[in-house]
């Protein structure tokens, strides 16, 4: 039977075409942003290192046309090819940083001509 995994989610998640760099204890990975909403988001994974769920981690979330984003997380997902992660210890500066990133985000998906509309 297949490993049960509870849906904590309490924000919507919109898909999305970034990078994110994670700073784990000896190394540095980088991938794939899936998903993101206000409490975290969903990566890929293509490093076998050993991360484990309960972890603090430090994460920069880059999109084309956008600042950086930095946080500090804690890993509730680790498997074969994702990460989950959730934001937390936010500050409203970094928390309003993160909203408008996110409607910026959601603006140019919602854009004519936006590949991702179609």
């Amino acid at each position: 039977m297949g490993e049960f995994y509870e849906d904590r989610r309490q924000e919507p998640r919109f898909s999305t075409a970034g990078r994110y760099r994670l700073q784990s204890r000896s190394s540095e990975l980088t991938g794939r942003i899936l998903d993101l909403s206000l409490n975290g988001a969903l990566l890929e994974r293509n490093d076998s290192s050993g991360l484990q769920p309960g972890d603090h981690q430090a994460i920069s979330l880059e999109f084309t046309g956008h600042p950086a984003f930095h946080a500090d997380v804690l890993l509730v997902r680790v498997d074969g090819s994702h990460l989950g992660i959730e934001f937390y210890d936010m500050d409203p500066k970094n928390f309003a940083a993160l909203s408008t990133l996110i409607q910026g985000l959601t603006h140019n998906q919602r854009q004519p001509g936006n590949p991702a509309n179609a």
